[in-house]
């Protein structure tokens, strides 16, 4: 449950701009190490339509820093949630989500039964190196200390790896 901890314990404080206008979201992680995560503009857009959901700025400069990032529910929309409560929340969605696709989709559905923050964590991996992404710059946004770790979600396409093979030491005209 550590990656949703380490979102809850999330304010807009944290997040910053750099020179190039990219953002960053800085955590505390395992072990108390400070680490930063790259929010790409399809992630910075959702919070932003995610704090206008929650009645809030999307100017930096109209912040306050010390708002959570994930709002509460209920009572006090404002306050924030536990990790527990945010691992709950996303396994409803999750669930819910599996039950409308279940009869065309069996076993995406099943798939989705069984997510969990770190569920997407792990895809979000999976899917970025699927598209490119170098293994540093995963092992970096996972926070990983070892590039070894990271490659646990590396996965072979058979026919692309026959593909490159074959072009790689193909014969030559």
């Amino acid at each position: 449950m550590r990656p949703a901890c380490e979102l809850v314990s999330a304010k807009l404080g944290d997040i910053e701009t750099d020179r190039q206008d990219d953002h960053w979201l800085n955590l505390v992680g395992k072990g108390s190490r400070a680490g930063k995560v790259a929010l790409p503009p399809l992630a910075r857009a959702a919070i932003d339509r995610y704090l206008v959901e929650r009645g809030l700025p999307i100017t930096r400069a109209r912040w306050d820093p010390k708002t959570p990032m994930i709002g509460g529910l209920g009572l006090d929309p404002n306050g924030s949630i536990t990790g527990t409560r945010l691992w709950s929340v996303v396994r409803r969605f999750f669930w819910s989500a599996a039950e409308i696709i279940d009869s065309d989709h069996p076993l995406l559905a099943e798939k989705l039964r069984k997510a969990s923050p770190h569920w997407m964590r792990h895809t979000h991996a999976t899917h970025a190196l699927a598209r490119g992404a170098e293994l540093t710059t995963v092992r970096d946004n996972l926070r990983h200390a070892s590039v070894s770790t990271t490659s646990i979600y590396l996965h072979s396409d058979e026919a692309k790896r026959a593909r490159q093979l074959g072009d790689a030491f193909g014969t030559r005209k």
